[in-house]
Order: C-alpha cells, then structure tokens, then sequence
C-alpha cells in the first residue's frame, strides 16, 4: 500500500511538474512574440493607425503613473505582453490627437473606473483642451460610476442607456475599522505609539470609528475635493452648482430618464444609436465599419523617440515605502537610494523630477532616500511632481525639492509618524494552547511586545524614539521648505490636506502637472533641448514573469476566494508587516467614493 502511495504521488507531482511547465512555456512564447514587432525589435509603434479614426477611450482599470507591462494575468493569459500606457503617456497621446489628421474624435466607453479623483481631474483638462480643437468627444455608459461621470462630464455628448443606472450620490469616505475583530474574536490588542492629534493611521486598530480629530480632518479634505467636484461638474453641465448639490443630496439623477430632464446628460439612448451619432460625426455611412484605436494603443504608436544628449531624469516614487530592496509595488529605501545616487554621479543627466504617489511607510527608509535627495540637490536642480497622494513618508521624501509641484486634489501632508505592535499573548494562549517561559539575564532581553505586554518603562522608551523621529521629520521639513518650525508644527500633526490647501499652508509651491514640474526643472537647469530618461528602469514582461508570478497568483487566489472580504484581510496583514518599525503614512484603508 505504502508502494502505491509513492507511486499516486509521483504520478501527481509529475503531473502537475508538466502543467506548470507547459503554461510557462505558453507564457514566454506569448511574452517574446509580443515583445517583437515584424522586423524584430519593440513593439512600440506595432499598431496602426487608419484615416478618419476615432480614438477610444475606456478606464475600468487602475492607471499607473508610467508605461509599462502587467505580464501575469490568470485571467487574461491572451494579452500576458500588452504594453500598458502610464497617464503621462495618456495624457501626451491626447494632446498629439489634437493636430493628427487620422484621429477624427474621442468616444469614452463608461462603466466603472477604480481611478481617485486627481488623476481623472488632469485626464479632464487634457480632454477640455482636445476639444478646443473643434473635435467631438462623445461618452455612454450602460453602468455608470460617479467617478466615471465626472471625466466624461467634459464630453461634448453625453449618453446613458435608457434602462441604465448613474451612480451620482455625492462625496464622502469609509474607514474599516479592525478593534472588535482584533480584541473580541482574536484575543490580540495593539500597542500603540504615535505623535500627531491627526495621526489617524492607528485608529483602524484600536477604535470602532473616527476619533473627532480624524473625522475633523476627513470633513475638511472632502470639503476641498468636493467643491472642485460640484464646480467642475456644474460648469460643463451648466448647471447653477447649488442646484447640482441639491441633485446629489436627493438621488435625482441614478435614472437616466431623470438625469436627462436635469441635464446631468444629454439624453438615453442604445448602443446602437451612439452607433450611429458616431457614424455620422466621422462621416461615414450607416453600413460602414468604424476604424479605432484604443488609447493605451494610440498612445505607444505614436511615442516619439528624442535623441537629445541633455537628460532630465524622471523618476517615479509609486507605491508604500518600505525598508531594504522592496519590490514593483513598492518603494524599497536602500534600493531607491542607490537609483537616485546613480543619477546624481551621472553627468549626463541634468535636473531630477521625482514624481511621488505613494502613502509613506517606513520612516527609517523615507529619511534614507530624504538624505540621498539632500545630496542629489547639492550638485542639480530637483523638482517634485505630487500624483494622486504624497502624504506622511511621501511628503518626507518631497519636502527638500526646489520646487514641489501638486494636482489640486493630491491628498498629501499627513506629516507625523507611529509605531504598531500587536500583543497576542492571549490570542496563543486563549485561542491556540501556546504558552511561553524566560529565561533572563537582562531586564528587558526577551521583550518583543509580540509574546508578552510592553512593561511601562518599555513603552515610555519606545515613546521616546517615536518623539525624536517626529521631531526630525518636522525639522526636514521646515528646512526644506523654509517656514519656521512653529508653522510646519501648526500643519504637521498628521493632518492631510489636498493639494489646494497645501498650497495655501506653504507645504507646496504650485498647483500643476507632471509636465509643469518637468518644464521647471529645465528652466533651473537652463535647458531648452532635452529628453526624458525615467527611473526604475522599466522591467521586461519575462522579467517580471518570475518576480511577479507568485504574488500575482497568490493575490488572485486572496481575491477569488475571499472576495469583498479580501482586502480587510489585506490591511490585517499591513498590521503584522508594520510590526514595531515607525511608520510615517496615511491609513491603510481609506475609500473616497
């Protein structure tokens, strides 16, 4: 018997060796010939583009920061090597639409996009500026989000399916809160450590709901986002703003009938009715096929190669930060620090954007890239460019440019820094039967916090480091900025504001683009000819295939099995990453509809 098992088990791992082997094989096949054009080098430019097009544009995914590759998809195994265009890359493509002849107008395909509000607001303005050059942009959507909605509320057209839904309900915020879960069902408590009133990034693990500084704080960063949303809204729709106010506070406009009657659109209709309003804007006759292009697909045809021997390096801050190497999610501090050291020793490259959209994380590895910044500063200009969030660990690592640069709804500040370590001495004990005995020769030499309960003196001297690290942060970024200490101090505390209200606090220098922080740069580097090199090097899809497949796989299997219950597990498991290092970053979960 015990024969045969050996034998099932290596007929199964064999099996399995050949599945796993043969969709590799599939993988690198797919990758390479994706990776090649018909003469053998990139696929940039591969697609083409007919006359009397129109450009398609579609948003129901999460458009990163720059271009790049998403190789390992379980459910899209077809498209494993598609080049994926980042929104600077977008956002040129729009403006290159403009003035080509090809491209005729825009069509938006609403549904639901996963995008935060200030990357859709500089999607809006290049859009605004498309349509200056007297081409259409028409939008329709069956199922239509509200934050799918406010970008395609700049169309010229706007339609929705007669038996539709619009999702407009206004702006608010939902914080997940873990205390009940943690103490009552898990027998394991938080300690925690933390400087700022506004620090709101522990609360999730020891309270049931906001504190009122939070809730103070919240109110006021969704004032802001909100009356950039009503306005902007109002004045494409042409709609007195408090009137639009009114319609979100009643849910006038979920019907699409409804919305017509108030304008929120400009009419239902079917598909194949905007079928044919498009056929008849590219002047083509009801039988004809319309020719399209996507624009992830237009814009890495129609990318432009400098050859310019005068270099600005752009280079991209995206994600948590975090100590040692990290990885393509994230921003590992010893690794980040050695890219911008590189470019500061490369006499080839002249002036340094770094464009930031990241939480923070580890304070230790934010102050690690803060100094190699401090350095690349000395010897050329360095210029920030603030995404959709550069707060707490993401503000650190802006405060010392020349210039900072924001979108007016960057969610940023939330300068102070906390420190988290989960007891769960009773969870094992309770819970799971495991038990724990010392032996000690120094006081404190088996103190973890994890095992056993921080004594007081403990946690007065964890305290203690919290405090100095608080103090350097703010020093930074009164130095960086030029404000007293007492002014930063004022501002600090952990409060996050948008973009707008930094300015107005002088923790930013303008509102602006990626493309106005590049412009600057050249300008303190007396450039007027230059192309652009960005940082990290973007990775091959047969490079990432192996980096990303086990996280990629494990993720989707989270995702599968758990559901809407995934990411609640996901910030649980933020917790215990975090385990007793200081942290400097927003709230681990944080959903602005």
């Amino acid at each position: 018997m015990h024969f045969f098992k050996q034998v099932l088990a290596t007929i199964v791992g064999l099996t399995i060796f050949q599945v796993i082997s043969f969709l590799m094989l599939i993988i690198f096949i797919g990758v390479v010939a994706g990776s090649l054009g018909d003469d053998g080098g990139s696929s940039r430019g591969a697609k083409t583009i007919a006359d009397n097009s129109l450009l398609v544009l579609k948003l129901d995914y999460d458009i990163q920061e720059r271009d790049g590759y998403s190789p390992f998809d379980l459910n899209n195994l077809e498209n494993i090597s598609q080049e994926k265009a980042g929104l600077q890359s977008m956002l040129e493509a729009i403006e290159r639409a403009q003035s080509d002849d090809k491209i005729k107008g825009i069509y938006m395909d609403l549904s639901f996009t996963p995008n935060a509000y200030a990357s859709l607001d500089v999607l809006r303005q290049a859009l605004n500026e498309f349509k200056t050059s007297g081409k259409f942009i028409i939008a329709y959507g069956e199922m239509i989000d509200q934050k799918s909605y406010y970008l395609a509320s700049v169309a010229g057209r706007l339609y929705a399916n007669p038996e539709g839904y619009i999702e407009l309900r206004g702006i608010g915020a939902r914080l997940t809160f873990y205390k009940k879960l943690l103490e009552e069902k898990l027998d394991a408590e938080v300690q925690v450590f933390k400087v700022g009133d506004y620090k709101s990034a522990v609360e999730p693990f020891i309270q049931e709901g906001m504190s009122e500084a939070n809730r103070e704080q919240m109110t006021y960063l969704l004032q802001g986002i909100k009356e950039d949303f009503v306005n902007n809204i109002a004045n494409e729709r042409n709609i007195a703003p408090e009137d639009f106010d009114s319609i979100l506070d009643s849910l006038l406009a979920l019907d699409p009938k409804d919305a017509a009657k108030l304008n929120i659109i400009d009419g239902t209709r079917y598909f194949d009715e905007v079928l044919v309003e498009l056929k008849e804007n590219l002047g083509i006759s009801p039988n004809d096929d319309i020719e399209s292009i996507s624009l992830n697909d237009y814009a890495i045809a129609t990318a432009s190669v400098n050859k310019s021997s005068h270099q600005i390096a752009v280079v991209y801050a995206e994600g948590s930060i975090v100590d040692g190497k990290g990885d393509e999610g994230s921003i590992g501090g010893e690794k980040f620090a050695k890219q911008i050291r590189a470019i500061r020793t490369d006499e080839n490259i002249e002036a340094i954007v770094l464009r930031v959209n990241s939480p923070g994380g580890s304070a230790l590895a934010s102050e690690v890239i803060w100094r190699e910044l401090e350095l690349a500063k000395a010897v050329k200009p360095v210029v920030v460019s603030m995404g959709e969030l550069a707060a707490s660990g993401g503000y650190y690592i802006s405060c010392n440019a020349a210039k900072i640069f924001a979108e007016e709804n960057t969610i940023t500040g939330s300068i102070g820094v906390f420190g988290l370590v989960p007891n769960l001495e009773k969870m094992l004990n309770n819970k799971l039967g495991i038990t724990f005995d010392d032996v000690v020769l120094n006081d404190h030499a088996t103190s973890n916090g994890i095992t056993e309960k921080f004594t007081d003196y403990e946690a007065t001297v964890i305290q203690k480091n919290v405090n100095k690290i608080y103090e350097t942060f703010t020093s930074r970024v009164a130095e960086g900025r030029g404000l007293p200490l007492e002014d930063v101090l004022a501002v600090a505390s952990g409060r996050v504001w948008t973009g707008e209200q930094a300015l107005e606090r002088g923790l930013v220098d303008e509102i602006g683009s990626l493309d106005d922080a590049i412009a600057y740069a050249a300008e303190l580097a007396e450039l007027e000819d230059y192309r652009l090199k960005e940082y990290p090097e973007v990775q091959s899809p047969f490079e990432q295939i192996f980096e990303e497949m086990g996280m990629s796989a494990k993720q989707q299997v989270m995702h599968e099995n758990l559901g809407p219950l995934a990411p609640f597990v996901q910030d649980i498991h933020e917790l215990y990453n975090m385990n007793g290092k200081v942290q400097a970053r927003m709230p681990v979960s944080i959903e602005i509809f």
